[in-house]
């Protein structure tokens, strides 16, 4: 008997339970979400009266789930635990396996993994996402592995979730691209160090922007510290990535008028490696960029793409249809989404 047959046993026999799982996993989300937070927020953000929710937060107290203070409610370690246990049975309430190999299917991956939820609404689903990835990568890392990391939110929460890890041999840790010109946390080189850190690992750094002219970008690879990461990153065999939208990554990028026309008039849909898809997954156009190239892309022996939220559908489907030699970690939304297109 599988867990959702022993949910509609439940529901049929004790519906009460079923609905105080979910009204307790809510406040504890939104604890989560906004700690520390009052209980009249609570209220609010859930919907229901302020005296039910001093109720719940009485009983999830006395379970040890939640603290309350002066400045608000906050989750206990045991809470925050529980909470991350919790979404996990919703991969399979929500009939997420299936949703998985319908997946695979349509876009013919190595592997799928969709969490339960809609990443771009929720942050505590974001870092689900996050841990998610981080265990599948840990599962990949082996001796002798060369792993480079793309630069970017998903990517920073991906090793910000990532348990440590030590006793890994001749493990060498690099960016997969140049810097573009935004917040240095979530930079591919302060991706890579800090990855480095929870693996206990040598890293190297690519001291090179992304987006200048090409002929400034080919006196830079010359230089002899620049030339020797490009050819580290050429040896990567373990490549962890996020998928971008044209039009947020060409922002990012601080592209040119004409970048925007073209993505307009030629309907591009995704980016990654500074190359930009339409949704059938033909390459229309390429930004200067320095790392790894589509053809590094396309023979990489483990890659691992991390993309999540509605908007992301288009773009996924479209690198797919490139290159299908990766293993997709996305959420409910995206999958969604994508099983429509």
């Amino acid at each position: 008997m599988n867990i959702n047959e022993i949910f509609e046993i439940l529901n049929k026999i004790v519906p009460d339970t079923v609905d105080l799982l979910m009204k307790r996993y809510e406040i504890l989300k939104v604890v989560g979400l906004f700690q520390p937070i009052g209980r009249r927020n609570i209220s609010y953000k859930i919907g229901t009266t302020e005296r039910t929710i001093r109720t719940e937060i009485d009983k999830l107290k006395e379970m040890e789930l939640i603290k309350i203070q002066a400045s608000g409610v906050s989750l206990t370690e045991k809470g925050l635990t529980l909470l991350s246990e919790i979404h996990g049975v919703f991969y399979y309430i929500k009939n997420l396996p299936d949703i998985e190999l319908k997946l695979m299917e349509k876009l013919k991956l190595k592997r799928v993994a969709v969490i339960s939820g809609d990443a771009e609404k929720d942050s505590f689903t974001f870092n689900y996402l996050g841990k998610k990835a981080a265990e599948i990568v840990l599962e990949l890392i082996k001796n002798d592995t060369v792993l480079a990391i793309s630069g970017g939110t998903t990517m920073a929460c991906v090793v910000n979730q990532m348990k440590r890890k030590r006793g890994i041999k001749n493990l060498l840790v690099l960016p997969a691209r140049g810097g573009l010109s935004e917040e240095l946390e979530i930079q591919a080189n302060t991706i890579a160090a800090n990855l480095a850190e929870k693996l206990n690992s040598p890293y190297k750094l690519l001291h090179i922007p992304d987006n200048l002219d090409e002929q400034e970008l080919n006196v830079l690879k010359n230089n002899r510290l620049i030339n020797d990461v490009l050819q580290d990153i050429k040896r990567t065999n373990l490549l962890v990535f996020g998928l971008g939208n044209a039009k947020e990554m060409a922002i990012r990028r601080n592209a040119a008028n004409y970048v925007f026309e073209r993505i307009e008039s030629e309907n591009l849909v995704a980016e990654a490696f500074g190359y930009f898809f339409d949704l059938k997954g033909n390459v229309k156009m390429q930004t200067n960029s320095v790392g790894i190239t589509l053809e590094n892309f396309k023979t990489m022996e483990n890659t691992v793409g991390v993309a999540a939220g509605r908007s992301k559908a288009e773009a996924i489907y479209a690198i797919s249809k490139f290159n299908n030699n990766f293993i997709l970690v996305t959420d409910e939304a995206a999958a969604t989404r994508i099983l429509e297109l």
